[in-house]
Protein backbone atom coordinates (compact mmCIF):
# COMPACT_ATOMS: atom_id res chain seq x y z
CA UNK A 1 0.00 0.00 0.00
CA UNK A 2 1.72 2.71 -1.17
CA UNK A 3 -0.73 5.42 -1.58
CA UNK A 4 -3.76 6.73 0.51
CA UNK A 5 -6.49 9.19 -0.41
CA UNK A 6 -8.55 10.53 2.31
CA UNK A 7 -10.91 13.02 1.73
CA UNK A 8 -12.78 15.56 4.14
CA UNK A 9 -15.41 17.57 4.16
CA UNK A 10 -13.38 19.57 7.67
CA UNK A 11 -16.05 18.26 10.35
CA UNK A 12 -15.36 16.21 12.91
CA UNK A 13 -16.67 13.16 11.28
CA UNK A 14 -13.95 13.88 8.54
CA UNK A 15 -11.66 14.96 11.06
CA UNK A 16 -11.48 11.49 12.44
CA UNK A 17 -11.54 9.56 8.71
CA UNK A 18 -7.90 11.88 8.23
CA UNK A 19 -6.51 10.79 11.83
CA UNK A 20 -6.80 7.49 10.72
CA UNK A 21 -5.67 8.12 7.62
CA UNK A 22 -2.10 9.33 8.45
CA UNK A 23 -1.56 6.68 11.08
CA UNK A 24 -2.56 4.12 8.57
CA UNK A 25 0.10 5.83 5.96
CA UNK A 26 2.76 6.45 8.88
CA UNK A 27 2.12 2.52 10.00
CA UNK A 28 2.85 1.81 5.84
CA UNK A 29 5.06 4.61 5.03
CA UNK A 30 2.61 4.96 2.50
CA UNK A 31 2.00 8.61 0.79
CA UNK A 32 -1.02 10.61 1.93
CA UNK A 33 -3.21 12.96 -0.57
CA UNK A 34 -5.71 14.76 1.43
CA UNK A 35 -8.73 16.15 -0.45
CA UNK A 36 -11.71 18.53 0.21
CA UNK A 37 -13.84 19.18 -2.73
CA UNK A 38 -15.85 23.07 -2.84
CA UNK A 39 -19.16 22.77 -5.02
CA UNK A 40 -18.42 24.49 -8.49
CA UNK A 41 -21.80 26.05 -8.09
CA UNK A 42 -20.62 28.32 -5.21
CA UNK A 43 -20.57 32.01 -5.81
CA UNK A 44 -16.89 33.04 -7.19
CA UNK A 45 -16.12 35.06 -3.75
CA UNK A 46 -17.57 32.37 -1.25
CA UNK A 47 -15.61 29.67 -3.17
CA UNK A 48 -12.25 31.32 -3.14
CA UNK A 49 -12.70 32.64 0.66
CA UNK A 50 -13.69 28.53 1.19
CA UNK A 51 -11.04 27.31 -0.99
CA UNK A 52 -8.18 29.35 1.43
CA UNK A 53 -9.95 28.30 4.45
CA UNK A 54 -9.88 24.99 3.91
CA UNK A 55 -5.95 24.70 2.98
CA UNK A 56 -5.32 26.43 5.90
CA UNK A 57 -7.34 24.10 8.21
CA UNK A 58 -6.25 20.84 6.37
CA UNK A 59 -2.64 22.32 7.03
CA UNK A 60 -3.16 23.24 10.66
CA UNK A 61 -4.88 20.02 11.63
CA UNK A 62 -1.87 17.96 9.80
CA UNK A 63 -0.05 19.49 12.34
CA UNK A 64 -1.28 18.38 15.08
CA UNK A 65 -0.96 15.11 13.99
CA UNK A 66 2.76 15.29 13.15
CA UNK A 67 2.57 12.93 10.74
CA UNK A 68 6.45 12.34 11.12
CA UNK A 69 6.29 8.85 9.29
CA UNK A 70 3.95 9.68 6.38
CA UNK A 71 7.03 10.33 3.39
CA UNK A 72 4.74 12.69 1.37
CA UNK A 73 1.14 14.41 1.82
CA UNK A 74 -0.35 16.62 -0.64
CA UNK A 75 -3.17 18.38 -0.32
CA UNK A 76 -5.64 19.51 -2.76
CA UNK A 77 -8.38 21.26 -2.44
CA UNK A 78 -10.58 21.44 -5.80
CA UNK A 79 -13.77 22.91 -7.32
CA UNK A 80 -16.26 20.19 -9.00
CA UNK A 81 -18.17 17.52 -7.45
CA UNK A 82 -17.21 15.17 -4.45
CA UNK A 83 -17.33 11.86 -5.49
CA UNK A 84 -16.33 12.45 -8.95
CA UNK A 85 -12.87 14.20 -7.81
CA UNK A 86 -12.10 11.89 -5.20
CA UNK A 87 -12.33 9.25 -7.66
CA UNK A 88 -10.03 11.29 -10.63
CA UNK A 89 -7.49 12.46 -8.03
CA UNK A 90 -6.94 8.73 -6.12
CA UNK A 91 -6.65 7.76 -9.93
CA UNK A 92 -3.88 9.84 -11.08
CA UNK A 93 -2.16 9.15 -7.68
CA UNK A 94 -2.18 5.74 -8.18
CA UNK A 95 -4.06 5.41 -4.78
CA UNK A 96 -5.07 1.80 -3.26
CA UNK A 97 -6.93 3.20 -0.72
CA UNK A 98 -9.94 5.85 -0.17
CA UNK A 99 -10.49 6.63 3.26
CA UNK A 100 -14.11 8.68 3.78
CA UNK A 101 -15.71 9.86 7.05
CA UNK A 102 -19.27 8.75 7.84
CA UNK A 103 -21.17 10.99 6.00
CA UNK A 104 -24.09 13.67 7.79
CA UNK A 105 -27.37 11.79 7.51
CA UNK A 106 -29.69 13.35 5.04
CA UNK A 107 -33.07 10.71 4.35
CA UNK A 108 -34.18 12.49 1.11
CA UNK A 109 -31.24 13.57 -0.57
CA UNK A 110 -29.53 9.77 0.22
CA UNK A 111 -32.84 8.27 -1.39
CA UNK A 112 -32.24 9.82 -4.86
CA UNK A 113 -28.47 10.18 -5.12
CA UNK A 114 -26.85 7.70 -2.35
CA UNK A 115 -24.72 8.97 0.13
CA UNK A 116 -20.66 10.02 -1.07
CA UNK A 117 -19.71 6.81 -0.26
CA UNK A 118 -22.03 4.79 -1.50
CA UNK A 119 -21.31 6.81 -4.81
CA UNK A 120 -17.17 6.78 -4.46
CA UNK A 121 -17.67 2.75 -4.20
CA UNK A 122 -20.16 2.27 -7.03
CA UNK A 123 -18.34 4.16 -9.65
CA UNK A 124 -14.75 3.11 -8.74
CA UNK A 125 -12.56 0.07 -8.08
CA UNK A 126 -10.36 1.33 -4.75
CA UNK A 127 -11.16 -0.25 -1.72
CA UNK A 128 -12.96 2.40 0.44
CA UNK A 129 -12.39 2.76 4.04
CA UNK A 130 -15.48 4.45 6.20
CA UNK A 131 -14.08 5.63 9.28
CA UNK A 132 -16.35 5.67 12.37
CA UNK A 133 -14.21 5.54 15.10
CA UNK A 134 -11.13 7.88 16.49
CA UNK A 135 -7.60 6.27 15.41
CA UNK A 136 -6.57 5.21 19.28
CA UNK A 137 -5.10 1.49 18.21
CA UNK A 138 -4.62 -0.52 15.20
CA UNK A 139 -7.26 -2.50 13.78
CA UNK A 140 -7.61 -5.94 15.75
CA UNK A 141 -10.85 -8.09 15.66
CA UNK A 142 -12.08 -8.25 12.19
CA UNK A 143 -15.04 -9.12 10.90
CA UNK A 144 -15.75 -10.52 7.52
CA UNK A 145 -19.23 -11.30 5.90
CA UNK A 146 -19.06 -14.32 3.69
CA UNK A 147 -21.01 -16.07 0.80
CA UNK A 148 -18.01 -17.57 -0.73
CA UNK A 149 -18.38 -15.49 -3.72
CA UNK A 150 -15.54 -14.10 -5.50
CA UNK A 151 -16.72 -10.72 -3.63
CA UNK A 152 -16.17 -12.63 0.16
CA UNK A 153 -12.88 -14.04 -1.56
CA UNK A 154 -11.58 -10.99 -2.89
CA UNK A 155 -12.64 -8.40 0.06
CA UNK A 156 -10.99 -11.68 2.34
CA UNK A 157 -7.86 -11.25 -0.09
CA UNK A 158 -7.65 -7.60 0.44
CA UNK A 159 -8.49 -7.59 4.20
CA UNK A 160 -5.81 -10.00 5.09
CA UNK A 161 -2.95 -7.97 3.68
CA UNK A 162 -4.37 -4.20 4.91
CA UNK A 163 -4.60 -5.60 8.49
CA UNK A 164 -1.95 -8.99 8.47
CA UNK A 165 -1.91 -8.88 12.31
CA UNK A 166 -5.20 -8.94 12.85
CA UNK A 167 -7.95 -11.68 14.37
CA UNK A 168 -10.39 -12.65 11.41
CA UNK A 169 -14.29 -13.83 12.10
CA UNK A 170 -15.73 -15.13 9.16
CA UNK A 171 -19.43 -14.91 9.16
CA UNK A 172 -21.79 -16.58 7.00
CA UNK A 173 -25.24 -17.02 7.20
CA UNK A 174 -27.62 -20.05 6.20
CA UNK A 175 -31.06 -21.14 6.07
CA UNK A 176 -31.57 -24.69 5.68
CA UNK A 177 -34.12 -25.69 3.01
CA UNK A 178 -37.38 -27.24 3.80
CA UNK A 179 -36.87 -27.32 7.83
CA UNK A 180 -40.28 -27.95 9.53
CA UNK A 181 -41.99 -29.36 6.49
CA UNK A 182 -40.40 -32.75 6.18
CA UNK A 183 -42.92 -36.03 7.37
CA UNK A 184 -45.46 -36.81 9.46
CA UNK A 185 -45.81 -34.38 12.60
CA UNK A 186 -44.83 -37.16 15.04
CA UNK A 187 -41.38 -37.59 13.05
CA UNK A 188 -40.84 -33.80 12.32
CA UNK A 189 -38.67 -33.05 14.83
CA UNK A 190 -36.20 -36.25 14.56
CA UNK A 191 -36.13 -35.51 10.97
CA UNK A 192 -35.65 -31.93 11.21
CA UNK A 193 -32.97 -32.26 13.37
CA UNK A 194 -30.87 -34.55 11.15
CA UNK A 195 -31.82 -32.64 8.28
CA UNK A 196 -30.15 -29.66 9.86
CA UNK A 197 -26.61 -31.44 11.00
CA UNK A 198 -26.11 -33.05 7.33
CA UNK A 199 -26.84 -29.03 5.69
CA UNK A 200 -24.56 -28.06 8.51
CA UNK A 201 -21.97 -30.04 7.56
CA UNK A 202 -22.65 -29.21 3.66
CA UNK A 203 -21.72 -25.64 4.93
CA UNK A 204 -18.93 -26.76 6.47
CA UNK A 205 -17.66 -28.11 3.63
CA UNK A 206 -18.11 -25.17 1.71
CA UNK A 207 -16.32 -22.92 3.59
CA UNK A 208 -13.20 -25.27 4.06
CA UNK A 209 -13.25 -24.98 0.28
CA UNK A 210 -13.85 -21.64 -0.22
CA UNK A 211 -10.82 -20.73 2.37
CA UNK A 212 -8.43 -23.42 0.27
CA UNK A 213 -9.32 -21.12 -2.57
CA UNK A 214 -7.59 -17.54 -1.45
CA UNK A 215 -4.76 -16.60 -2.72
CA UNK A 216 -3.54 -14.60 0.71
CA UNK A 217 -1.82 -16.79 3.48
CA UNK A 218 -4.03 -17.30 5.82
CA UNK A 219 -3.93 -15.81 9.16
CA UNK A 220 -5.88 -17.36 11.91
CA UNK A 221 -9.39 -17.60 10.88
CA UNK A 222 -12.78 -18.37 13.05
CA UNK A 223 -15.37 -19.91 11.42
CA UNK A 224 -18.34 -18.60 12.18
CA UNK A 225 -21.47 -20.37 10.29
CA UNK A 226 -25.12 -19.50 12.00
CA UNK A 227 -28.97 -20.12 10.92
CA UNK A 228 -30.97 -17.12 10.10
CA UNK A 229 -30.96 -14.16 7.52
CA UNK A 230 -27.90 -12.20 6.55
CA UNK A 231 -29.51 -9.25 8.54
CA UNK A 232 -30.10 -11.07 11.45
CA UNK A 233 -26.84 -12.96 11.67
CA UNK A 234 -24.35 -9.98 10.74
CA UNK A 235 -26.04 -7.80 13.43
CA UNK A 236 -26.46 -10.46 16.11
CA UNK A 237 -22.41 -11.18 15.07
CA UNK A 238 -21.38 -7.65 15.20
CA UNK A 239 -23.46 -7.03 18.92
CA UNK A 240 -21.34 -9.88 20.20
CA UNK A 241 -18.05 -9.66 18.54
CA UNK A 242 -17.63 -5.70 18.67
CA UNK A 243 -15.36 -6.00 15.80
CA UNK A 244 -12.95 -3.06 15.25
CA UNK A 245 -13.46 -3.06 11.47
CA UNK A 246 -16.07 -4.68 9.54
CA UNK A 247 -15.25 -6.39 5.92
CA UNK A 248 -17.69 -6.50 3.08
CA UNK A 249 -17.22 -7.10 -0.72
CA UNK A 250 -18.99 -5.16 -3.27
CA UNK A 251 -19.50 -6.16 -6.92
CA UNK A 252 -19.47 -3.47 -10.55
CA UNK A 253 -22.84 -2.89 -11.29
CA UNK A 254 -24.47 -1.78 -8.09
CA UNK A 255 -21.07 -1.05 -5.47
CA UNK A 256 -23.09 -1.17 -2.56
CA UNK A 257 -24.91 -4.19 -3.15
CA UNK A 258 -22.85 -7.28 -2.10
CA UNK A 259 -23.84 -10.05 -3.94
CA UNK A 260 -25.76 -12.14 -0.86
CA UNK A 261 -25.59 -8.82 1.60
CA UNK A 262 -27.73 -6.31 -0.82
CA UNK A 263 -29.64 -3.87 1.03
CA UNK A 264 -27.99 -5.30 4.57
CA UNK A 265 -24.57 -3.88 2.91
CA UNK A 266 -25.68 -0.76 1.92
CA UNK A 267 -27.34 -0.14 5.73
CA UNK A 268 -24.44 -0.89 6.92
CA UNK A 269 -22.95 1.98 4.86
CA UNK A 270 -25.22 4.04 5.75
CA UNK A 271 -25.18 3.90 9.40
CA UNK A 272 -21.48 2.14 10.16
CA UNK A 273 -21.65 -0.05 13.29
CA UNK A 274 -17.86 0.56 13.18
CA UNK A 275 -15.43 0.68 10.90
CA UNK A 276 -16.29 -0.37 7.29
CA UNK A 277 -13.71 -1.40 4.62
CA UNK A 278 -16.14 -2.16 1.13
CA UNK A 279 -13.63 -3.79 -1.33
CA UNK A 280 -14.58 -4.63 -5.22
CA UNK A 281 -14.45 -7.42 -6.94
CA UNK A 282 -12.09 -7.26 -10.29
Amino acid sequence: MNNILVATDLSARSDRAVERAVRLASDRGAKLTVVHVIDDDLPTAMANAQHHNAEENIHKHLAALKPDGVPEIAVEVVFGRAYVDILNISEKANCSLIVLGVHREDAFKDMFRGTTAERVIRAGDIPVLLVKERAIDPYRDIMVGVDFSVYSRRAIEFAVTFVPDGRFHLVHAYDVPFKGFLYGHNTRREVDKQHETEFEHMIEGEMVSFLSSLKAEQPRFERIMREGTVREVIHRELDRLKPDLLVIGTHGRTGAAHALLGSVAEDLLRSPPCDVLAVKAW
